[in-house]
């Protein structure tokens, strides 16, 4: 009955993956993805972190005010929106883009993110990052730190608005489009950022300085204007970027049918082309590719015999997606060549990695983890242990002094049962000894007479 059991479980399973289909690395969508001119772009699938379209999307550029959407996410993480900032000495002297605001003034965090996501204004940038880290150094690692920990390895950071240093090409904000998107799907975490970046103006409270005029922040996200020929209604939020050095860049998140992207375009031609070519893409996206999940994590994949004959089995370490055209659902095959355990491993620790394969052209791999310590093989001190294992362990200890006291107690009372034995002997021939002589004297007296 278990062989039975175990048989119709692997058969389910394969049944699953061969309705589930197998991962791609690229899209092969019934419509080709449309033409693009952006140097480096990417379309990101938020929920399951695949990328639908690549073009260059792991080179590295400058990215100029594209980096505040990391400023905004950390100046959001770390301050409280109705929190009051005092503007300090550095940030009204920021070049660029700027909202006109002056030392000592106190504006709240709320204005500050819509001056730096609407109007993209560096002032208030420094402002955010001085309020968070005391200066925007200090902020700037942090932007590194946080982007790494997001899974944005490629990327570093050295202010918080994207100003190009032309003189130091190395003192500048560098990123790729693939990070940049990991970096913008983050902001989904929180509804109020998102709500933020689609108002299409703000006007600013009057303040402690400035008390006798209004400031305007107005969004310059074209795709969030009905009447604009850029207008996209997917689009809920993005943010735009240009420098001389950095050239033109944009990242975006649209959502459709419950399904959101990220877009992202470093160094794109102008703004028009970037507009174009998003709108292009993710209506291209949305219509002709979809992400299934083929394994998820911790789903069991394989059992495997150990040399001991023990069998353990092995599960999937994370979830694993593929990418495909809506009409497209290829056969997926997990390729478990070299599959052999023969050293200890720690749960949790990858035993093995099995490649995922489509005909004769491997296209992913996925690792395979034991809930459990693999003990396979012993070391010199571990072998040495186990020969004296069982008689260090405290209940043998117990068990081997009651026998071995049993024992010296039976042998002492064998040998005292053998001294008393001698003894009674001796005894006994002295009495049959003086019982024969009172015998022989009876005799001989009875001779006499």
């Amino acid at each position: 009955m278990k062989h039975y059991m175990r048989f119709m479980k692997i058969l389910l399973i394969w049944t699953l993956i061969c309705l589930l289909g197998l991962p791609l690395w690229e899209v092969k969508a019934s419509t080709s993805p449309p033409e693009t001119f952006s140097e480096s772009i990417v379309v990101l699938d938020v929920a399951s972190g695949q990328v639908v379209y690549d073009k260059n999307g792991l080179s590295r550029h400058m990215i100029a005010s594209t980096t505040k959407v990391m400023t905004a996410l950390l100046a959001y993480e770390n301050l409280e929106m109705d929190q009051m900032v005092t503007i300090g000495p550095n940030p009204p002297y920021a070049l660029g883009s700027s909202m006109g605001f002056l030392e000592n003034e106190e504006i709240m965090v709320s204005d500050l993110l819509y001056a730096l996501i609407l109007h993209s204004a560096n002032d208030a940038a420094e402002a955010l990052a001085e309020a968070v880290d005391g200066t925007k150094e200090k902020f700037a690692e942090r932007m590194t730190k946080r982007a790494h920990e997001i899974g944005a390895k490629d990327t570093v950071f050295h202010n918080p608005s994207g100003l190009s240093d032309s003189e130091n090409l190395e003192n500048n904000n560098y990123t790729t489009a693939k990070d940049l998107s990991l970096i913008m799907a983050e902001i989904l975490k929180y509804d109020e950022l998102i709500e933020l970046g689609q108002k299409k103006s703000h006007m600013f409270p009057l303040t402690n300085i400035v008390a006798d005029s209004n400031r305007w922040a107005t969004n310059k996200n074209q795709m969030l204007y009905p009447n604009n020929k850029f207008y996209y209604e997917p689009i809920i939020f993005g943010k735009t970027g240009w420098t001389p050095d950095a050239g033109f860049s944009w990242t975006a998140i649209a959502e459709k049918d419950g399904r959101r992207l990220v877009v992202t375009m470093l160094e794109a031609p102008n703004q028009a082309t970037y507009w174009q070519e998003s709108k292009a893409l993710l209506e291209w996206a949305f219509q002709e590719t979809e992400v299934h999940k083929l394994y998820s994590k911790g789903q069991l994949l394989e059992n495997i015999m150990l040399s001991n004959g023990e069998s353990v089995p092995l599960f999937a370490k994370d979830d694993f997606y593929y990418v495909s055209g809506t009409d497209n659902l290829p056969m997926p095959v997990i390729n478990f060549d070299g599959l052999e355990i023969s050293q200890n491993y720690k749960a949790g620790e990858t035993v093995h990695v099995a490649k995922v394969t489509l005909g004769q052209e491997v296209i992913g791999e996925i690792e395979l983890v034991s809930e459990d310590n693999i003990h396979l093989i012993a070391s010199e001190g571990e072998a040495e242990e186990s020969k004296s294992s069982i008689f260090s362990h405290p209940v043998v200890k117990v068990v081997s002094l009651l026998i071995f006291s049993i024992i010296l107690l039976g042998s002492l009372l064998f040998l005292l049962g053998l001294v008393l034995r001698k003894r009674r002997r001796r005894v006994r021939t002295k009495k049959m000894s003086n019982k024969r002589l009172q015998y022989l004297k009876q005799l001989e007296e009875t001779r006499r007479v």
